[in-house]
């Protein structure tokens, strides 16, 4: 109860003993309520006082305002040394029944004093850390003088929140003598650069503080956030930002480069360093309309939102630098913190994040160093698989870990592209699924709507309404009415394919009824391999065929696992069977 917060409480107590009303000193984190035993003008003054504090405390906690005070008996009524009518209640009591009637529990603090000749209790409210709400389910937050029943977007922006705080946002212990003048001067550049891309005609901010202001920098009260901090200023003991290993050789002793900078100056100088290593040319690819491009061992695109998103997304509580390590097959990433809340590996793609630090998100968003949503995840993939490489590929845990293949260059896959991009329309190729889907098809005969659904990071409904439209479109064609489809005519053509002149008979179920026919045995993971199609799907398959008569497992195979085989129910003698 010592220091600047119990003085807020004083100065109120001091003006109400001066001839104020108690509701003309109360805020956002103080108020006054009288102890209705006092009077007796209520049937219940138990039930009435814990009800009243109990919705108080919980309008407080579920706040941004910080710590805050209720004050028991003082009249919201008389003014002067009339308004304190005193309360005899026990601390203990008022904090047991508040803490057992909230959830989750709020822990108040609650002390007497006495002023003016008279007992008050005074209950510290806590800094709320979650969404709390009555056992009835009840939940307000105050505003200003009032509690204001939140509704349910407000119930659920508050607990995602409070779950997942915003580092950044919070107030730096650091001021402007410690802005690097150099990284200010960039971020001017930057800014002036964006703005004229936006058609924005307004003018570059001059001062260091109205240039924090308009990158959204500042709290409430004008002081420097941590990501002002971050972008601008110089890491505290010099720690290094990234460090960067540079391989001649894969796996072999690397040269460690460690840059310490504010992050606007970090990101520029770290790029420098990758690009400065990557070898600018490790495939060249003549097109069909004769021109010949140049393959990099990394796509810039790829690599810029790489680096973009370790320092975007990255966990700046952890005092771990970004590691970058780069070869001449690979280039891979690690961020500290794992992937940002609501965001899972297998929904890169669809899911619509929110970024763990979005103050600084927003920040580098108005400086153009970042994509919104998960557009710069699309970018890295397109870059990838349009230059005849694999996707990126992620590992989430306590870091990120991600990984670009510079690898063999499919220089086919390339001129087939190009092709596509001829024939069909030009954007289902410059699109992350259209370009997964095509890589697939280039290696697989068949592609599934379940395979679909994991290559695109969509529900298999979802996936079936692309398939379709592409099918509309006329680069696919659907396998009769089976959920599978392959590359139309034209489209196998722009890959040289032979059988260009009609559409592959055998859906996945005939296929297998054509191997077992043919007296082989069949496993699930081998089929699956073969056709480039979900194991689990064709597991299905291979049980609907048992069911139906057609299939049934061979003996001496295990009956369950990966390893089951399967032949043919028709199957005489079982020692005729091959490849078993």
């Amino acid at each position: 109860m010592l220091g600047a917060e119990f003085e807020i409480v004083k100065e109120a107590l001091a003006a109400i003993e001066a001839g104020a009303s108690a509701d003309s000193q109360e805020s956002e984190i103080l108020t006054f309520k009288e102890d209705p035993a006092v009077h007796l003008k209520v049937l219940s003054p138990d039930t009435y006082l814990i009800r009243s504090l109990i919705d108080k405390a919980i309008c407080f906690s579920n706040a941004d305002n910080g710590v805050a005070h209720i004050v028991l008996g003082v009249s919201d009524k008389a003014t002067g040394p009339a308004a304190f009518t005193g309360t005899e209640r026990s601390c203990d009591w008022l904090v047991e029944k508040i803490y057992n009637n909230t959830q989750p529990s709020i822990q108040v603090e609650a002390f007497e004093i006495e002023w003016a000749s008279t007992r008050l209790i005074i209950l510290r409210v806590p800094k709320g850390m979650t969404l709390y709400h009555s056992s009835k389910g009840q939940a307000s937050k105050r505003v200003g003088k009032n509690c204001v029943p939140l509704t349910e977007d407000e119930r659920s922006r508050i607990a995602f929140s409070r779950a997942h705080p915003d580092l950044t946002a919070a107030k730096s212990r650091r001021g402007l003598e410690d802005l690097d003048p150099n990284a200010l001067e960039r971020a001017k550049t930057l800014l002036g650069v964006r703005k004229k891309a936006l058609g924005d005609t307004s003018p570059i901010p001059e001062t260091p503080l109205e240039l924090c202001d308009e990158l959204g920098l500042l709290t409430t009260d004008n002081s420097l956030t941590v990501a002002a901090e971050i972008l601008f200023m110089q890491p505290r003991y010099n720690r290094p930002t990234v460090l960067h290993f540079l391989r001649n050789v894969p796996r072999g002793a690397p040269q460690i480069t460690g840059i310490s900078a504010p992050l606007i100056t970090a990101l520029e100088q770290v790029r420098s360093l990758i690009s400065a290593n990557i070898s600018q040319e490790v495939a060249r690819v003549r097109l069909p309309n004769g021109r010949e491009i140049a393959i990099p061992a990394f796509p810039a695109d790829a690599v810029d939102e790489t680096i973009s998103n370790a320092f975007a997304h990255r966990d700046w509580g952890a005092a771990s630098a970004i590691e970058i390590d780069q070869s001449p097959i690979e280039l891979v990433v690690w961020s500290p913190g794992g992937l940002p809340a609501g965001v899972s590996r297998d929904e890169l793609l669809s899911t619509q994040s929110i970024p763990r630090n979005p103050v600084l998100m927003g920040a580098l968003r108005r400086l153009g160093l970042a994509e919104e949503s998960s557009r710069g995840l699309e970018r890295m993939w397109v870059s990838m698989l349009s230059s005849g490489r694999p996707a990126p590929k992620l590992v989430a845990g306590l870091f990120v870990r991600a990984a670009l293949s510079s690898g063999r260059v499919d220089t086919h896959f390339i001129e087939a592209l190009a092709q596509l991009r001829a024939i069909f329309r030009e954007d289902i190729f410059n699109s992350v699924y259209g370009l997964l889907v095509t890589r697939h098809l280039a290696d697989n005969p068949i592609l599934t709507a379940t395979t679909a659904a994991r290559l695109m990071q969509v529900s298999e409904s979802e996936a079936q309404e692309i398939l379709s439209w592409y099918t509309s479109e006329g680069f696919l064609e659907q396998l009769r009415d089976a959920p599978e489809w392959v590359l139309s005519a034209e489209a196998r053509a722009a890959f040289g394919k032979q059988d260009t002149t009609a559409t592959p008979a055998l859906t996945i179920e005939e296929w297998i009824l054509t191997q077992l026919r043919e007296g082989k045995s069949l496993n699930a993971r081998e089929v699956a391999d073969e056709l480039g199609v979900e194991r689990e799907s064709v597991s299905v398959l291979l049980r609907h065929l048992r069911d139906t008569g057609e299939a049934r497992i061979a003996p001496n195979s295990p009956k369950r696992g990966p390893s089951v085989r399967w032949i043919s129910a028709y199957a005489r003698y079982w020692g005729a069977i091959n490849n078993f």
